[in-house]
């Protein structure tokens, strides 16, 4: 049995989906295989898909064609998986050839210090790219303003800094993420899983970009267009659009706790709930009980609109 499945949902993804494959085929570490799962695309994907299918490495997933959505795709997958561990991977990225190497090595040193049982998670930094796959910013996290530290339930409740397209995850994490989220409820797949490991194990950084994260206008989610000073400004001419971000924070733990019900860790079931009362305080008594539950967004800029607006 194979220890590592990469998991990759398609949607007319012919443009890019052949460089990324590559990148797979290149991958150094041993004993992988990929499983894609095809979302009804119209453009040729499936004609490719067919044609790599022939090789071991590569299987289709069961629910293929099945209009899942972005998230519902990425969660019917970890369903399916059945390997010791298993990374996400987006159609449209290059991955560098050291990328499933360096996750497996953390996650393995990570299982070695908090046992094979432990939820865990490693994530990475990635370059962001035009859709020709020049550079952009040599750093995702520092253009997005994100803190590496920033890896525990409070601070992620308030602010994402996991990128799907970078995550390694063990069977712990992936098999409770799978039978608890809802694809119709959470907001993206990446969130979820990081709050996750966040309340139930552990999340380990590399620093290191692994990944080309290619930005063609048609992501999911991607980075934004703009400078975080940029983002500043925006923030400032359109606080409305702060107060709805912040106002998606507490919607999202709301989900979190209802997702875990009573499996929640006492810890991480009194953090989210601290959270959800600082909505209704007022304002001044709102910023002390975000700063002393540490809920505080990651960069001064967002910071200070979290206690401006929210």
């Amino acid at each position: 049995m194979k220890a590592l499945t990469v998991l990759l949902p398609t949607y007319n993804g012919m443009r890019f989906l052949p460089e990324l494959i590559g990148s797979l085929k290149a991958q150094t570490v041993g004993d992988l295989g990929v499983l894609i799962q095809d979302d009804g695309s119209e453009d040729g994907t499936i004609a490719y898909l067919d044609e790599i299918f022939a090789a071991p490495m590569f299987r289709a997933g069961s629910e293929q064609g099945r209009h899942l959505g972005a998230k519902g795709n990425f969660l019917s997958l970890m369903r399916q998986a059945d390997t010791p561990y298993a990374a996400l991977c987006d159609q449209d990225d290059v991955w560098l050839p050291e990328r499933l190497a360096r996750g497996m090595e953390a996650i393995r040193k990570a299982e070695a210090a908090c046992g094979a049982d432990t939820p865990l998670l490693v994530h990475s930094d990635c370059v962001v790219t035009d859709a020709e796959g020049n550079t952009l910013h040599e750093s995702f996290f520092a253009h997005q303003g994100w803190d590496p530290a920033a890896d525990t339930l409070p601070r992620l409740l308030v602010q994402n800094n996991v990128t799907g397209c970078t995550v390694l995850m063990n069977r712990a994490l992936y098999s409770l993420c799978a039978a608890h989220a809802d694809p119709r409820r959470i907001f993206m797949h990446d969130w979820f899983l990081a709050m996750t490991a966040a309340a139930f194990g552990r999340i380990v950084f590399l620093p290191e970009a692994l990944v080309r994260y290619r930005q063609h206008g048609s992501n999911a989610v991607g980075a934004s267009g703009h400078s975080l000073a940029g983002r500043a400004l925006n923030a400032l001419r359109s606080p409305s659009r702060v107060r709805e971000r912040i106002g998606l924070t507490y919607e999202q733990t709301e989900v979190f706790l209802e997702a875990y019900g009573n499996a929640l860790p006492d810890e991480a079931r009194r953090q989210a709930e601290a959270y959800l009362l600082t909505r209704d305080l007022p304002k001044c008594a709102r910023i002390r009980a975000i700063r002393r539950g540490g809920f505080t967004m990651q960069s001064a800029l967002t910071r200070a609109g979290q206690m401006l607006f929210g």
